[in-house]
């Protein structure tokens, strides 16, 4: 197992974890932003962060998913902190995990295979 597949399980799980959290409020403290978004929006970001848990483990898909919720990511951390809340830790680490995957330096490929 390399490490980019390592990197793109934790952030499967990530996805799942948060995305989840969009329709059942099991994480604590809640997000300080819900109240400021719409809750047909919110939902939606529940079926975005879901759906790129699972396509995250699509080779093809991994580096496109990877760039847009990098993107994501830090929109939402920028959106925190000009709202004056700073609850972004997960988001930031997040961030840094889909920038590698994105880059994908040589020391996240692996071994290369010769041909």
């Amino acid at each position: 197992m390399n490490i980019s597949n390592i990197v793109a399980g934790i952030c499967s799980l990530l996805f799942f974890m948060i995305g989840a959290d969009k329709f059942l409020m099991f994480l604590e403290p809640p997000c300080s932003i819900m109240d400021q978004i719409s809750p047909m929006v919110w939902k939606g970001l529940g079926v975005l962060q879901v759906l790129g848990g699972i396509l995250i483990w699509l080779p093809n898909f991994r580096r496109p998913v990877a760039g847009f919720f990098f993107c994501f990511m830090m929109f939402f951390t920028f959106y925190h902190i000009t709202s004056g809340t700073y609850d972004i830790g997960g988001a930031v680490f997040m961030a840094v995990l889909l920038a590698l995957l994105f880059w994908n330096p040589s020391f996240i490929r692996g071994k290369q295979k010769s041909v």
